[in-house]
C-alpha cells in the first residue's frame, strides 16, 4: 500500500487504493460502513499531519489495519530530496596500528531514482584509481530518521592462520538529503551496535570513471622478462615527481606501478614495518597517495642503488624517506590531517637519527641507558635516573607470567599475585590493600596438558581446552568418531560414542562447547556424557584461543573434556574417520575444580597528595588473564608497566598535590567485573577522579597521548622530562578538543576498563604506543607467554618511566583539569 502525499482536496477526488481495486467499492455509504480516518505523515520539515476520512465496510477495515500494522514504513515519507547523484563517505571497517585504531574511510556513489512503491539506489564503491565496482540495486522505504535502504553482503576477515573467513552480514543505510548535502549512516546489522556516519554531496551529473591506466608491458600469456630501462627511468622519475604531487601522481600511475611491480621478476617490494604506519592517514585517497610513495621510493632506491637492494633496513629508509617528503607536500596543500606516528619520524629526521627510529620501531635493538632528565622538577628528574639506572619492569612481568603464570579470576593463580602485588606495593612505602570485587562460584586450576596421536600413526596434537572445562581422569585413550549433527541422530546412535573422542562440528574460537554452531548442543551433550564419552573435540584456528566457559557450580560441574584441537590436525583426522580408518587418541588433560565461592580482589594502592588529597589521578591495569598462555602480553605486561611505574614513584619520594591511586583489576576478561565493583565500593570518589589513565593491550613503547588543548601544558612537562631518555623512543602530546562519546567504549568489543570510568564521566585519555608486536595474533592464545613479549623489554621500562612521569605531572599540575568538554553532552530522552 502506497500513502500518498497528494493535498488533501485531491485526496477527496480520487479514488482510494482499495477502490481502485475493486471498482464496486463505491463511495456511498451503506450499512455497517464505518467512518476511518487514514493518517498521512508528511516530512518533519513541514511539521504537519494529513487526514483524510474513508468510508470502508468492517472487514476492509480489518485488512487494512493488518497492512498498516504489518508495513509500519508506510506510514513514514519517501524523501523526494534523495533523488540524484551522489558521492558518499563513510567507514567500512577499522585498522589497528602500533595500538591505535582508526576508522577505514572508503568513498562510493550513490544513484537514486524515487519509484511508485518507494526508492531504488545502486551503490558502488570507488577504489585508489577512481574506477567503480560493481553497482549493487537496493530498493529503500521511509522511516522515521529517513529512508532506509537494506541489502545482504559477505565480511571477509583474516583468522589467525592467515586464511580467509567468510560470514553472511546484512547491512542497512539510513539516508536523509536537505539540498546538495547527504547525510544518515551505516550499520552492520548482524554484528554491530554502533552505525557509522555517511556524508556526502550532490554531483551535478552521473560520475563517469576516468579512463582505466595501460598496462605494463608484458611477453607471452602473462610472463615477462626483466624490467626494462624505459620503465626504470619511469619509475625514479615517478618517485620524484610523487613527492611534489602525490595525490595527482598516484592517480595517474598507480595502477601501472602495482602491475608493474608484480610482473618483473627482477625487483621486488616486502612488506614493512613503517609502511603499516601509513594506514594512520584518516582519508582512502591519501593513504593510498603515501602508500603509493613508499612503493615508488623503495623502487626507485633499489634501482639507482642495486649495490645495496637486499639491505631491508636501506630500502625502508629510502620509502621512508620519500614518504615524509609527500606527507609534508600533503600537510601544506591542507589534504591531510596530522599523523602522530609520522609526526616522530619527522621528528626523528629532523635530529638525523631516522635510520635508528626505523631500525627500532619495535624496541628490540635499542636499550635504555642511563642518562639525565631536562625536566626542570627535581622529581621528575630522579624518576628518569632511577627508571634508567635501574630497570625493573621485565623482572615484575617474570614473575606474574612464569611464577603465577594464567591468572583466571577464581584460580590460586590469580589469589596469589594479589598478595605478591600487595606485598611489593608496601614493601616500597607504598599503602595498598586487597578490596573484594566479586566471587566465583566455584575455583579452578589449570594444570600440565598433552594430546597425541597413536594410530594409525604417532604424532604430538597442538590443542587447549578452555578454562573452567573439565579434564580428563588421568591418561585417556579412545578411538575417534565423527560426532552427531542433530540430537536425533545422537540418541539414535548414543551406543556408539562409549569411550571415544568425538570429533563436534563447527570451528570454535576458544570459548565453551555450548553456545558455538552444533544445533542444540546441551541436548547432544547430555546424550554424549550419559552415553560415556571421553571428550569432544572441536577445530580451531592456530594459534589456539583458550578462553574460558561459563562458570559451573559444585552440583553441577562440567564432566566432558571440551578439547580445541590445530584445524590442520583435526581436518586430518576427520579425513580418515570419513574413509573408515581406525584413529586412536589420547589426552592428558589437568583441569581442577575445588568448592566455592571463591573471592577475588582488586589490588588498591595510593601515593597521598599533599594539598588536594581529596582529588584522584587513576591509573590502572587488569591482573586477570585467560590461562592457556601466561597472560604475558594481556595483561602482565600492562601489571608489570604500572607497578614499575608506582615504584619509580615512591622510590623518587614523590610528594603531589593530589593523590596518585594504582588499582589492579580482577575478571576484566569475563566482563570488566573488578572495575565495576571498584566503581560501586568508591561512588562516592567517583566525581573526585581527575583521569584514568589505563594500560591494556600491546606491550611496545608509550609514544604519546592525545588530551584536550586545556591540559597541553601538563603533557609538555612530560614530553620534556622524556627527551633524550632513549634513542629512538620519544612522547608527544597532541591535541583533541572534539567531545568523546562515553557510551561508545562500553559497546566496543575490544573496551578494556577504562570503560567503565568513562560511563560515569572520568576521562580517559588513552596512550598510543609503539611496535610491531602482533598483539592480535597472541592475545588469548597458547601463545601469550613471556618469552614473545621479552624482545620488548626497553620499550616496557620506557612505558613505565612515561606513565610514572604522566602520574606525577597531572597530580601535581597547579592547572585546574576541567573534565568540561571531554565527553559529549548526553541527548535529552524524547
Amino acid at each position: 500500500m502506497r500513502l500518498s502525499h497528494a493535498p488533501a482536496d485531491r485526496l477527496r477526488r480520487s479514488k482510494t487504493p482499495l477502490q481502485a481495486a475493486n471498482p464496486r467499492l463505491g463511495r456511498k455509504s451503506h450499512p455497517g460502513n464505518l467512518l476511518i480516518p487514514i493518517m498521512f505523515s508528511t516530512p518533519p520539515s513541514e511539521n504537519r499531519t494529513r487526514i483524510s476520512m474513508h468510508l470502508l465496510p468492517p472487514h476492509i477495515y480489518a485488512c487494512c489495519t493488518l497492512a498498516v500494522t504489518a508495513l509500519p514504513g508506510a506510514l513514514y515519507a519517501q524523501s523526494p530530496a534523495l533523488a540524484g547523484h551522489w558521492q558518499f563517505q563513510t567507514a567500512t571497517g577499522t585498522t589497528t596500528t602500533n595500538g591505535v585504531e582508526v576508522d577505514l574511510i572508503d568513498t562510493g556513489i550513490l544513484d537514486i531514482t524515487e519509484e511508485q512503491d518507494g526508492m531504488r539506489a545502486t551503490i558502488s564503491w570507488l577504489d585508489e584509481q577512481g574506477q567503480l565496482s560493481p553497482p549493487r540495486t537496493v530498493h529503500g522505504t521511509a522511516g522515521p530518521a529517513g529512508t532506509v535502504f537494506r541489502h545482504g553482503a559477505k565480511r571477509v576477515s583474516t583468522g589467525r592462520n592467515g586464511q580467509d573467513i567468510s560470514a553472511d552480514v546484512t547491512i542497512r543505510w539510513t539516508l536523509q538529503a536537505q539540498g546538495g548535502v547527504l547525510s544518515g549512516e551505516r550499520l552492520v546489522e548482524t554484528d554491530e551496535n554502533e552505525p557509522k556516519p555517511v556524508t556526502g554531496t550532490r554531483l551535478r551529473e552521473r560520475y563517469v570513471a576516468p579512463p582505466q591506466p595501460a598496462a605494463p608491458p608484458a611477453a607471452g600469456s602473462g610472463a615477462r622478462g626483466p624490467s626494462t630501462p624505459a620503465e626504470r627511468a619511469r619509475v625514479v622519475r615517478m618517485a620524484e615527481e610523487a613527492q611534489h604531487d602525490p595525490l595527482g601522481v598516484q592517480q595517474r600511475d598507480g595502477a601501472w606501478l602495482s602491475a608493474w611491480v608484480d610482473a618483473i621478476p627482477d625487483l621486488a617490494l616486502a612488506a614493512s614495518t613503517s609502511d603499516d604506519w601509513l594506514n594512520t592517514a584518516p582519508q582512502a585517497a591519501t593513504r593510498a597517495a603515501l602508500r603509493f610513495q613508499y612503493m615508488v621510493s623503495v623502487m626507485a632506491f633499489q634501482i639507482e642503488h642495486g649495490d645495496q637492494a637486499a639491505q631491508r633496513s636501506a630500502s625502508d629508509l629510502a620509502g621512508m624517506q620519500g614518504v615524509l617528503h609527500a606527507y609534508e607536500t600533503l600537510l601544506r596543500q591542507d589534504k591531510l590531517h596530522r599523523s602522530a606516528k609520522l609526526d616522530a619520524a619527522l621528528a626523528a629526521r629532523q635530529q638525523d637519527r631516522l635510520p635508528a627510529f626505523l631500525a627500532t620501531l619495535s624496541g628490540r635493538h635499542a636499550g635504555i641507558a642511563a642518562s639525565p632528565s631536562p625536566s626542570g622538577d627535581a622529581t621528575a628528574r630522579r624518576i628518569v635516573a632511577l627508571g634508567t639506572s635501574d630497570p625493573r619492569a621485565m623482572d615484575w612481568l617474570d614473575i606474574l607470567s612464569n611464577r603465577f603464570g594464567g591468572r583466571m579470576a577464581g584460580s590460586d593463580a590469580y589469589t596469589h599475585a594479589a598478595q605478591w602485588a600487595r606485598m611489593q606495593l608496601r614493601q616500597w612505602g607504598v599503602q595498598a590493600e586487597l578490596e573484594e570485587a566479586g566471587e566465583m562460584s566455584v575455583g579452578f586450576n589449570r594444570g600440565p596438558w598433552s594430546g597425541r596421536m597413536l594410530a594409525p600413526r604417532e604424532q604430538p596434537l597442538r590443542m587447549a581446552t578452555p578454562a573452567y572445562t573439565a579434564g580428563t581422569r588421568g591418561v585417556q585413550q579412545g578411538l575417534a568418531i565423527l560426532g552427531p549433527a542433530t540430537l536425533e541422530e545422537a540418541q539414535a546412535r548414543a551406543a556408539q560414542f562409549k569411550g571415544k573422542w568425538v570429533l563436534s562440528g563447527g570451528e570454535n574460537s576458544g570459548g565453551g562447547r555450548d553456545g558455538k554452531t552444533l544445533h542444540q548442543p546441551r541436548a547432544i551433550t547430555r546424550v554424549l556424557m550419559q552415553a560415556g564419552a571421553l571428550g569432544t573435540i572441536q577445530a580451531g584456528e592456530e594459534p589456539l584461543y583458550a578462553a574460558s566457559a561459563a562458570p559451573a557450580t559444585w552440583t553441577a560441574l562440567p564432566t566432558l573434556p571440551d578439547i580445541k584441537l590445530a584445524a590442520p590436525q583435526y581436518a586430518d583426522i576427520r579425513q580418515r574417520l570419513e574413509r573408515a580408518e581406525p584413529v586412536t587418541l589420547e589426552f592428558d588433560i589437568r583441569n581442577w575444580f575445588y568448592p566455592g565461592p571463591v573471592t577475588y580482589h582488586n589490588v588498591v594502592a595510593r601515593i597521598p597528595g599533599t594539598q588536594k588529597a581529596g582529588e584522584i589521578v587513576l591509573i590502572g591495569a587488569h591482573l586477570d588473564s585467560f590461562d592457556g598462555g601466561t597472560g604475558a602480553a594481556d595483561n602482565g605486561s600492562g601489571v608489570a608497566t604500572m607497578l614499575e611505574a608506582m615504584r619509580l614513584l615512591a622510590l623518587s619520594g614523590a610528594r603531589p598535590r593530589r593523590t596518585i591511586m594504582l588499582v589492579a583489576f580482577g575478571a576484566e576478561e569475563i566482563g570488566r567485573k573488578g572495575a565495576f565493583a571498584f566503581a560501586g565500593r568508591h561512588a562516592g570518589e567517583l566525581n573526585d577522579i581527575v583521569m584514568m589513565l589505563n594500560r591494556d593491550g600491546r606491550p611496545g613503547a608509550i609514544d604519546g597521548i592525545a588530551v584536550p588543548s586545556a591540559w597541553k601544558p601538563v603533557f609538555e612537562r612530560v614530553e620534556q622530562a622524556l627527551q633524550d631518555v632513549h634513542p629512538v623512543f620519544g612522547f608527544a602530546a597532541t591535541i583533541n578538543d572534539v567531545p568523546r562519546d562515553a557510551g561508545k567504549a562500553m559497546s566496543a568489543r575490544a573496551g578494556s576498563d577504562d570503560a567503565v570510568f568513562s560511563l560515569h564521566g572520568v576521562p580517559t585519555p588513552k596512550f598510543t604506543v609503539l611496535g610491531d608486536f602482533d598483539y592480535a595474533r597472541v592475545h588469548h592464545t597458547v601463545l601469550d607467554t613471556y618469552d614473545n613479549v621479552h624482545p620488548f623489554g626497553a620499550a616496557q621500562q620506557y612505558s613505565a618511566i612515561a606513565i610514572a612521569l604522566s602520574a606525577y605531572e597531572v597530580a601535581n599540575a597547579p592547572e585546574e583539569l576541567s573534565r568540561k568538554g571531554y565527553y559529549r553532552a548526553a541527548k535529552a530522552a524524547p
